[in-house]
């Protein structure tokens, strides 16, 4: 007869089978069992980290650099709702996070017991699949299908496209009792990798398609960085036909790659030859993009065909025109059409107003560096870093002002646009640093970094990770994106002015700090930051006033007519 605790033992050896390297542990009462097998099983790290939200966002980053599930596992209760907000991130990221949630027996729920809820599918829309697992393995049938759910889980996590699963697990008491010293060579069950592959009927279809329409556009959503994506949006940009977007998010840049479409299609919406610039194709690659004016524009002049390819939620009809869901990889789908036999200026007639938008770009910084400013933190933070350092971003300012630039081709630009809070944005960094052992800097505001300051209550902040906060009291995109006058008088539960002590906050978890409030020291400050030996933060102090004078006037800037520039 099993152990009753033998499907726990083998549940970290399943895992590791599996591909888990790494298991984040919120500590706990009810998951103790769970616990004693993580830390016995030697070919896992364990980290513990006592707040759930930010540690379930902190195996996001790590899974974010590996591409690996990453096990979470926590007690029960509403230790187990805390995970929530990171697990709808890896939902839209298609992150394959492993959730543990401890639970109480099925009769002791709704019971008045303590920190017991109900817990069985309790991310249902935000996961790919929930498991429920015998209370115990007393039998051989019970062990076998606790060990099969495990498997499961695991598989379905990783299989395309990867995503959330939780796994629950519920404890009747003695918890904390010893568990078999050794797994019972549980069986694995796994899916085999598989590509689709077209018909050539299809594959007819689409290649006489591109060979009639003359305007293509190309759009690369959120991507990692991945040479074979970079080699292929290369490629498209040397068609006269095609014009390739990949916003820094997307991790595509070089010459012929337009990655400010932030500004371009700003200009692009004031002028009134806009039809010039209209696709006849449009194609979208992957995960969504944040430029809205780009949404405005596909919206308002809608290809007559779009192309959706390696979404991983089909049927996302973002521009409205979606017409077409092709299964597979771009570079294989791509590899196979009729490349060089379309003639066009489709793409010249981008580059000619391109042109102007880098002259009328680097023409307003000049001007707005006569201050200290969001913007120019910004300028100064993508002069200074290193050539192959990640730049992990926050939401909301901190990500919109690196899109009015340039992507560098030899950074890393990571968000977390699945749902795009501010909740575990530092939280997600430090784990991606953690994991990555790479120079890692977070840019965010102070909002962001207050909400989120328990990302430095762990024992994992690694001595290369290095934190801007760019302070300007509050949240100061909502000033850039509400009616003044309309918001006059309701503004603070907008823009939430604090009282906050982030040198206080730095020091409390014992990392270094740095600040700035003047222009002149900002060059240098930034190079002591990245110069620093130790985990760092830099605090740059900036007016929200002037932060939405430089938003508002550089788009302003943006839309000059020809005469004007």
């Amino acid at each position: 007869m099993p152990h009753f605790r033998q499907g726990i033992k083998n549940i970290p050896e399943i895992c590791a089978q599996l591909g888990v390297k790494k298991a984040v542990i919120a500590p706990g009462s009810r998951n103790a069992p769970l616990i004693f097998a993580f830390t016995a099983q030697t070919d896992i790290e364990c980290l513990s980290i006592t707040d759930e939200r930010s540690a379930a966002y902190f195996a996001l980053g790590i899974s974010q650099y590996s591409n690996e599930p990453v096990a979470l596992v926590c007690t029960s209760g509403t230790a187990v709702l805390n995970f929530a907000p990171a697990i709808a991130e890896a939902y839209y990221q298609n992150i394959p996070l492993i959730i543990f949630t401890a639970d109480r027996p099925a009769e002791l729920i709704d019971q008045a017991d303590g920190q017991t809820l109900r817990q069985s599918n309790i991310y249902g829309n935000y996961i790919k699949a929930a498991f429920d697992l015998p209370v115990e393995t007393t039998t051989a049938a019970d062990l076998l299908f606790s060990d099969r759910q495990v498997s499961q889980a695991l598989d379905t996590a990783m299989a395309f496209p990867q995503g959330p699963v939780q796994i629950n697990v519920p404890l009747r008491e003695p918890i904390y009792t010893a568990i078999p010293d050794q797994h019972s060579n549980p069986k694995i069950i796994k899916t085999c990798a598989a590509q689709a592959v077209l018909s050539k009927e299809s594959l007819d279809e689409l290649q006489e398609k591109w060979l009639k329409y003359k305007r293509k556009l190309v759009i690369f959503g959120v991507f990692p960085k991945n040479e074979c994506l970079n080699r292929l949006a290369h490629q498209l940009a040397n068609e006269p036909d095609v014009v390739v977007l990949a916003e820094n998010l997307s991790n595509i840049a070089g010459e012929g790659i337009i990655t400010q479409p932030e500004s371009l299609f700003s200009r692009i919406n004031s002028l009134n030859n806009k039809d010039d610039f209209r696709p006849d194709l449009l194609i979208t690659i992957g995960h969504s993009v944040i430029c809205k004016q780009l949404k405005v524009f596909l919206r308002d002049r809608m290809a007559d065909e779009q192309w959706q390819i390696e979404s991983s939620l089909p049927y996302v009809d973002t521009y409205q025109s979606l017409t077409i869901v092709v299964p597979g990889l771009a570079t294989e789908i791509f590899g196979k059409m009729p490349f060089g036999k379309t003639k066009s200026n489709y793409a010249a007639v981008y580059d000619n107003e391109l042109f102007k938008v880098h002259h009328l770009h680097d023409k307003f910084l000049l001007s707005a560096q006569q201050a200290l400013s969001d913007l120019s933190i910004t300028t100064e933070l993508l002069q200074q870093l290193p050539a192959g350092a990640v730049l992990h971003l926050a939401n909301s300012t901190s990500v919109r002002w690196t899109q009015l630039f340039s992507a560098r081709e030899d950074l890393t630009y990571i968000c977390n646009r699945g749902t795009s809070g501010i909740d575990g944005s530092l939280s997600t960094a430090a784990g991606y640093a953690y994991s990555a052992k790479q120079p890692t800097v977070f840019l965010t505001g102070d909002l962001s970094f207050i909400y989120d300051s328990n990302g430095l209550w762990n024992n994992y902040i690694t001595d290369h990770f290095k934190i801007v906060v760019m302070n300007n009291n509050g949240g100061n995109i909502f000033r850039f994106i509400g009616d003044k006058e309309l918001m006059a008088n309701s503004l603070k539960f907008f823009t939430t002015p604090h009282q906050v002590r982030i040198q206080s906050l730095a020091e409390a978890y014992g990392i270094e700090y740095l600040s700035c409030c003047t222009l002149d020291d900002l060059e240098q400050s930034i190079t002591l930051l990245l110069q620093s030996e130790k985990a760092t933060v830099l605090e740059i102090f900036t007016d929200s006033d002037l932060n939405t004078e430089n938003y508002k006037g550089y788009f302003t800037n943006i839309r000059k007519t020809d005469a004007e520039i």
